[in-house]
């Protein structure tokens, strides 16, 4: 199986997004060619998609679109693995959405369905940032017997997303807004949560999002599939990224047939 795709479908139609650019430069430099797509004509390279040529590259909606299409099954969540509850360094356990009471971090079970939050029931939304009231709304809009995610809330001084493929970690970079002397997770803790989750049956690609505590312990955020996940700047080449995509899109595509 090839490492590298032989071509690359990219989502169009829709706002630039950094991930669809990284697309553009590596068939640039890779010289293969890139198709471009929308939500509505994804039909049409169907046949290059069953084929095992073109790798998708887009939106969690796009990719979910041409699964649909392919007839292939959308992957069980991985945010937090069974292998890996000993990196949690807190409780997280799942509650039907209308169970929900007090303050707690609320995240979906179903990968992308809102961004992870905290929910709170005293909390008048009107007064929440615009992004933290578009996750309470989405939330909210859930049936009541919706499992879902809860944790209670935790300070974190540093979180670092580590892109992992075929079980090595390819790169890595911070995504919080702390100073930059806060410190960094403990590798060796990365890396037995690597092991551990290889030894479980880890996808073929994923991210680990791992932070420090304001104990200083250093846990682990939350996993993230390949296929859902997005590229941050700094963190690994464009050849690795999609050599990560690529190693996914080909094991849920053989994996269904």
């Amino acid at each position: 199986m090839s490492c590298l795709p032989k071509a690359l479908l990219r989502q169009t139609g829709c706002a630039s997004t950094v991930e669809t650019r990284i697309a553009h430069h590596f068939a640039m430099l890779e010289n293969v060619p890139i198709y471009s797509a929308t939500l509505a004509t994804v039909e049409e390279y169907a046949d290059l998609l069953q084929d095992g040529i073109a790798l998708p590259i887009g939106s969690v909606e796009f990719l979910r679109k041409i699964m649909a299409c392919l007839a292939l099954e959308e992957p069980a969540n991985i945010s937090y693995p069974e292998a890996l509850q000993a990196f949690l360094q807190r409780d997280v356990r799942q509650h039907q959405a209308g169970q929900v009471l007090g303050t707690h971090f609320v995240k979906p079970t179903t990968t992308k369905c809102f961004t992870g939050f905290v929910f709170d029931t005293m909390t008048d939304p009107t007064t929440l940032e615009p992004h933290v009231q578009e996750q309470h709304e989405a939330f909210m809009a859930l049936d009541a017997r919706t499992p879902v995610w809860v944790s209670e809330p935790v300070c974190w001084q540093t979180e670092v997303r580590y892109y992992v493929c075929e079980n090595q970690v390819l790169g890595y970079g911070r995504y919080d807004d702390g100073p930059d002397d806060w410190p960094m997770p403990d590798e060796r803790c990365v890396h037995a949560m690597v092991e551990a989750f290889a030894q479980a049956g880890a996808p073929a690609a994923y991210t680990l999002d791992v932070g420090v505590l304001d104990s200083g312990e250093t846990a682990l955020v939350e996993c993230n599939d390949a296929w859902a996940v997005g590229f941050y700047k700094g963190t690994l080449s464009p050849r690795d990224y999609v050599r990560m995509l690529w190693a996914r899109w080909q094991q849920i595509r053989l994996t269904a047939s």
